[in-house]
C-alpha cells in the first residue's frame, strides 16, 4: 500500500494513524444495550498497478485491533461526516449479514426438501416473511407485546436466552408450533400461472 509515495504496510498505518473523531453505537451485550465509544479517521492511499485513488479508513473501539475498510468512494478526510459515511455503510452490511445468518440458522434455509426452482422461490418467501413477523413486526407493535413476552418465555425454558433477541423469538415459535403436525393443507397447485403463490384459506 502507498502512502505518501512510500510503500507502507496497511496494518503498521492503521496502527500509528491518530483517529481524532468519535462516535456512540449501541451494542447489544448479554440481552442489554450498552454504549460503545468508537474513534475513526481516514487517509488516502494508492495500491502499486491500480490507478484509481483509494481511502483507508481506520476505525478503533470494536475490539483490541483496529477495524480497516478500503474504500474507493470519495472521501473528504477533513470532515467527520465523510469518513463515517463510510463506516456506517460497512456497517449496515453488517447488518444485513448478521440476518442472513440469522434466517439461515433459525429457519433452516438451507435444510428445505423442495427442488423446483419455483418451490424454493415460494418457500423463501414464506421464510422471509415469517422472519420479518419476528424481527420487526412483533418488536414494534404493542398490543403483540404479550405474544412476545410468552414466545421468549419458551425459549428461555427450552434453551437459554440467544444473545441475539431475534434468535430467542426464532426459538420460542419452534418449540409451540413443533407440537402442531397438521402443516399447511389444501394447498392447490395452480393450473393458471406456476409463478403465483396461492393457499386455499377459504
Amino acid at each position: 500500500m502507498i502512502h505518501r509515495g512510500k510503500v507502507k504496510n496497511c496494518y503498521e498505518l492503521a496502527r500509528c494513524l491518530p483517529t481524532p473523531h468519535e462516535a456512540i453505537l449501541v451494542i447489544y451485550e448479554g440481552g442489554k444495550e450498552k454504549n460503545r465509544t468508537v474513534s475513526y479517521n481516514a487517509v488516502p492511499v494508492w495500491l502499486s498497478g491500480y490507478m484509481h485513488p483509494l481511502y483507508l479508513v481506520v476505525v478503533r473501539g470494536f475490539g483490541r485491533e483496529p477495524m480497516m475498510l478500503l474504500t474507493s468512494c470519495k472521501v473528504a478526510i477533513h470532515k467527520k461526516e465523510s469518513i463515517w459515511r463510510i463506516v456506517e455503510v460497512y456497517l449496515t452490511r453488517w447488518k444485513c449479514d448478521e440476518s442472513y445468518r440469522y434466517i439461515k440458522q433459525c429457519y433452516n434455509l438451507e435444510d428445505i426438501r423442495v427442488r423446483s426452482y419455483v418451490g424454493i422461490r415460494n418457500m423463501v418467501v414464506l421464510l422471509l416473511a415469517v422472519s420479518y413477523f419476528a424481527a420487526v413486526y412483533l418488536g414494534q407493535n404493542l398490543r403483540l407485546k404479550l405474544l412476545v413476552e410468552r414466545i421468549f418465555l419458551v425459549s428461555k425454558r427450552f434453551f437459554g436466552v440467544p444473545s441475539f433477541f431475534n434468535y430467542a423469538i426464532a426459538d420460542g415459535i419452534y418449540n409451540l408450533l413443533f407440537p402442531d403436525k397438521t402443516a399447511l393443507g389444501q394447498i392447490k397447485k395452480s393450473t393458471i400461472d406456476d409463478f403465483q403463490l396461492s393457499f386455499d384459506f377459504g
